[in-house]
């Protein structure tokens, strides 16, 4: 919650915003590469490329001080970002069904949206109270949960597939224009349309909470403490409500239909993003708890309607198509 806090403690706004850039160039290059390494290689060499990068990041981001050191870091936090996106849901799918279980899938990724944004909150609370002594400390604490992850990736077994399944592209190329033909079906073509513009409008508050809170102590109308404080509470509160709606999401998509849930998630969060740049006030902090709501909605059902939709060998790589797309439409935006 305080990273943006923490960037501008060092450098000023323009170095700042070129950090940001930075990283996104680093994913944007890095992600259907990565995607396609999944595919090629394998699930859990993808993931423990991952982890191993996020401890790198951890321990950058601790050394800080100057531009280039966080350059380093915020590079390294793009490959652990670009090789575990998309190989994370495609190996729970693949675990699944390795065991015969894939007509769960859609009910366990909620279960997992919803720890995931639980231990979010704990993490972010810890994060915001320990920023508010030292900023540097929540990356202390990051790096012993990055290590604990590292050695949990490392017991993972790679799911088996069957023969059918284990087919991978030539190339890099071939395996683009496979996975681009996905598009041709219109359901996968909506499907995929629907999550990029989300993705982009979910990216718009959490992009620009942190300043959003700065300008309001700055005016003194923070209600709780100080920024860093305030942000960790935030964040903590946002993923509380998005773990409750996540662990509720195949609920609401049995009783609301698939389509008319993502009509009403994208309706929210085009309602959060335009009261959000209409007003600076203290009230409009509530409605940011309400941010990852609609995305913590749509997830799990999301992932359960077009992963199974895509071949085995192609994964990967779609899911890191999806995840590009996204970018360069927030990047567009």
């Amino acid at each position: 919650p305080i990273f943006f806090l923490y960037f501008s403690e060092q450098l000023g706004l323009k170095d700042l915003l070129l950090l940001e850039a930075i990283y996104y160039i680093a994913v944007v290059g890095l992600e259907v590469p990565s995607g396609y390494f999944s595919d090629v290689v394998g699930r859990k060499t993808t993931l423990t490329i991952s982890s191993i990068f996020l401890v790198l990041a951890c321990i950058f981001f601790i050394i800080g001080g100057s531009f280039i050191m966080l350059t380093v870091a915020q590079i390294c936090f793009a490959v652990f970002m670009a090789f575990q996106s998309g190989t994370n849901t495609v190996f729970h799918f693949e675990s699944l069904e390795a065991e015969g279980l894939a007509e769960e899938y859609g009910d366990r990724e909620a279960k997992v949206g919803k720890w995931s944004m639980i231990s979010a909150a704990v993490s972010a609370l810890a994060g915001g109270f320990l920023g508010t002594y030292n900023l540097r400390w929540p990356f202390v604490a990051s790096l012993v949960v990055a290590a604990i992850g590292l050695l949990l990736v490392l017991q993972f077994k790679e799911p088996i597939k069957s023969a059918e399944n284990n087919q991978k592209a030539n190339n890099l190329l071939s395996q683009l224009r496979i996975t681009l033909d996905y598009l041709k079906q219109t359901n996968i073509a909506w499907l995929f349309s629907f999550y990029v513009l989300l993705y982009a409008l979910v990216h718009i508050p959490y992009e620009f909470y942190q300043p959003y809170l700065k300008l309001l102590e700055a005016q003194g109308d923070l209600p709780i403490g100080k920024a860093p404080m305030m942000a960790g509470l935030m964040v903590a509160c946002t993923s509380f409500i998005g773990a409750f709606v996540s662990g509720k999401s195949m609920d609401l998509k049995r009783n609301l239909g698939l389509k008319n849930l993502l009509l009403l998630s994208l309706l929210a969060m085009l309602f959060v993003v335009g009261i959000m740049g209409a007003a600076l006030h203290t009230t409009m902090i509530l409605l940011l708890l309400f941010r990852n709501t609609p995305m913590a909605a749509v997830r799990a059902p999301f992932n359960e309607a077009i992963t199974p939709l895509i071949g085995a060998s192609q994964r990967a790589t779609f899911h890191s198509m999806l995840s590009l797309a996204g970018r360069l439409t927030f990047f567009a935006t």
